[in-house]
């Protein structure tokens, strides 16, 4: 199980990099950076909601970094993979899409019924919109599409 960090933020630049004013470090060579707050609020939504305020006009994307059972911390890359109960058609897939404020990517080529979208509206807080189509009757799954860093034992 994985929950939501209030101190950790993964963020994605409008451009190449972040403005010099945005205190967070690269995350390998993704185009992603991490952003640790040194002043966590209560809740991963009042720390988002709180750096969308203050930075938001230069990203893409923001969440808050997911952190596993073990300590571990996972990167939301602003992707989404969802898995329906049956293959969606074009209509299903175009009502989705404005439904959720998504925007299809590809379908997985072994899993037809598996599809991979995007944001399109920043404004949104990823862990809700996940949670909105979990509960969506046609979704057998839906989880941000997350990065890793693994360390050999």
């Amino acid at each position: 199980m994985t929950v939501a960090s209030s101190q950790y933020f993964v963020l994605k630049p409008k451009s190449d990099a972040l403005p010099a004013e945005v205190p967070a470090e690269p995350a390998g060579s993704s185009g992603l950076f991490v952003l640790r707050n040194d002043t966590p609020t209560s809740s991963p939504r009042q720390g988002w909601d709180r750096l969308m305020r203050k930075y938001g006009e230069h990203l893409d994307f923001a969440s808050p970094v997911l952190v596993d059972d073990r300590g571990r911390h996972m990167l939301p890359t602003g992707k989404i993979v969802v898995q329906f109960r049956d293959a969606p058609s074009g209509e299903v897939l175009r009502q989705f899409e404005d439904t959720y404020g998504v925007r299809y990517l590809k379908t997985n080529e072994f899993k037809r019924e598996q599809l991979t979208f995007d944001l399109r509206d920043k404004e949104t807080y990823p862990p809700d919109l996940i949670a909105r189509l979990k509960s969506d009757g046609n979704v057998k799954l839906a989880e941000p599409e997350t990065m890793s860093q693994f360390l050999r034992a």
